[in-house]
């Protein structure tokens, strides 16, 4: 009996260890990941790709975070910045939008931008709990209470059973304020490539494109690639990667992408948890990918994340030099 006492918690022990950490461990962390890109008809183009900060209310490890991207940023010289959507968490981090916006280096060839599923709404628990509640305390009798809960119970399996097959998830949606967020990134001198192509300066072959959101916005692929001249290479932002798997991206030489936030927690020998798209496997949910078209295509795990656990996925910053 001692024997099995001892063991359960030394196992309880452990697991609170394993949950600290996936709280507070790795998530003030930032990592700078350099990647050798081989595309020859822009070599010499140096990259720097900021995706899924997740900006919300102004802790301790936000504000950690925060303050590591711009120590590894400043010193970098990149020609294009490119930021694959998600600042936003909820309409308090554009506070720390604007921040990043403010810090980010000089980059010789523009800031480019799309918007994420987050930009649009948050996602949220507690919303989907609060519901449930609501659902329950405004039955109007037993027979309508057990009926009430019956469903929502329903609703949280088939929650958990999209998460158990890695599908799209959406729910609980509460607005974000894109409009200010739109806003704020106009002024700073960010050029949003929602649905729309242009040609980098003093590039006249190399074009960027980006697509709206695939989940909250109304992405338009063939639309946006159909404006880019035939004779020009592009390069495409699309919050999640999914969208570079379809037969209209072959268009584009390298893609850029985030939104999976490379699993978030990493179990050993299992994968990611959820990766949050369905095209990338749960072993690999972010890094570089060669495309079935050819092209090529970088996932970053990105800077921040939409439930507060990392675990095996530090958080990061992505370095691309062409070659």
């Amino acid at each position: 009996m001692k024997l099995l006492r001892t063991f359960i918690t030394a196992t309880a022990l452990a697991g609170a260890g394993l949950f600290s950490y996936a709280v507070v461990g790795e998530r003030p962390r930032m990592t700078l990941h350099p990647y050798r890109i081989h595309w020859p008809p822009v070599a010499g183009l140096k990259i720097l790709h900021l995706s899924d900060q997740h900006f919300g209310p102004n802790g301790w490890i936000q504000r950690q975070r925060l303050g590591k991207t711009l120590a590894l940023i400043t010193q970098l010289r990149p020609d294009l910045i490119l930021l694959t959507g998600d600042f936003l968490h909820d309409d308090t981090g554009l506070v720390a939008v604007e921040t990043l916006l403010q810090g980010l280096p000089p980059a010789r060839l523009g800031v480019y931008a799309v918007l994420g599923n987050h930009d649009y709404v948050l996602y949220s628990y507690g919303e989907l709990f609060r519901n449930m509640a609501r659902q329950l305390r405004w039955a109007a009798s037993p027979r309508r209470k057990l009926a009430v809960l019956t469903e929502e119970l329903g609703e949280l399996a088939r929650l958990a059973w999209r998460i158990y097959r890695n599908d799209r998830l959406r729910f609980a949606t509460i607005p974000n304020d894109v409009t200010e967020l739109t806003h704020l990134l106009q002024i700073y001198g960010v050029h949003l490539l929602n649905n729309r192509a242009m040609p980098v300066p003093h590039h006249p072959h190399l074009w960027i494109a980006g697509v709206d959101d695939l989940i909250e916005g109304a992405p338009r692929l063939t639309q946006t690639l159909a404006s880019v001249p035939d004779d020009a290479h592009v390069i495409l932002l699309t919050h999640n990667p999914d969208l570079a798997f379809e037969p209209e991206a072959a268009r584009a030489g390298l893609v850029f992408s985030g939104h999976t936030h490379g699993g978030q927690v990493i179990l050993p020998g299992l994968g990611a948890i959820h990766t949050q798209g369905t095209r990338l496997p749960r072993s690999r949910p972010a890094g570089y990918f060669p495309l079935p078209h050819g092209g090529q295509m970088i996932v970053s795990r990105g800077m921040g994340e939409s439930t507060p656990f990392r675990f095996r996925c530090p958080p990061e910053v992505v370095w691309v030099e062409v070659v």
